[in-house]
């Protein structure tokens, strides 16, 4: 073999090393998790980050945040980075119209590259700003027309009396765990079951 075939050769196999080592350390590296949401979201920071490891988390989190407020910065987080995972906590704070839920809805999800899983846990609420329960059906018909979408039950984990809510609204410590359980296990096991 000539000195410049054997020259080329060993760049091309060089090569090769560096690509398979950067492949390697990209599959190990964690997966990042954006979460987005209202005050249910805020009382997930202690919880939810060491369930989800290796997954990177990142917060976007504020009290009394409605839906409408909360899509200025999902497209402006989106424009940053590409995460594996958004997980929403929104709807708590909107008003009880569904087709103007449904649109809301449907512009996060727009805004959501298609790769990307969409985790939206479900509302349950005290019944001053209406009745919620089609804000959750419209959140359900979306999952079923998005097959990147799963919908996490905390309506029923509060009806079933598997969470305690001190002011009807927020549960305590345990609730919150139990909260960013089921979003967890959305996470690990929804998400491995939608397209990549």
């Amino acid at each position: 073999m000539c000195p410049a075939v054997r020259t080329s050769v060993s760049s091309l196999l060089a090569a090769l090393v560096v690509l398979a080592t950067a492949a390697g350390a990209s599959a190990a590296a964690p997966s990042r998790v954006l979460v987005l949401g209202d005050s249910l979201a805020v009382g997930l920071e202690p919880y939810l980050g060491t369930m989800l490891q290796p997954s990177e988390v990142l917060w976007d989190a504020r009290s009394g945040r409605t839906t409408p407020q909360a899509l200025p910065l999902l497209r402006a987080r989106l424009r940053e980075e590409t995460p594996r995972t958004v997980v929403l906590s929104l709807g708590t704070n909107d008003g009880s119209d569904p087709r103007r839920f449904a649109d809301r809805i449907r512009r996060a999800l727009a805004a959501i590259p298609a790769g990307v899983c969409v985790v939206w846990v479900d509302v349950n609420r005290p019944p001053r700003k209406g009745s919620y329960v089609a804000l959750n059906q419209v959140l359900r018909d979306a999952a079923r027309k998005d097959p990147r979408m799963v919908v996490v039950d905390w309506d029923r984990a509060v009806l079933t009396g598997r969470v305690t809510l001190p002011d009807g609204l927020h549960p305590d410590p345990a609730g919150f765990r139990l909260r960013s359980r089921l979003v967890a296990n959305a996470v690990a096991h929804g998400c491995r079951a939608r397209p990549s």
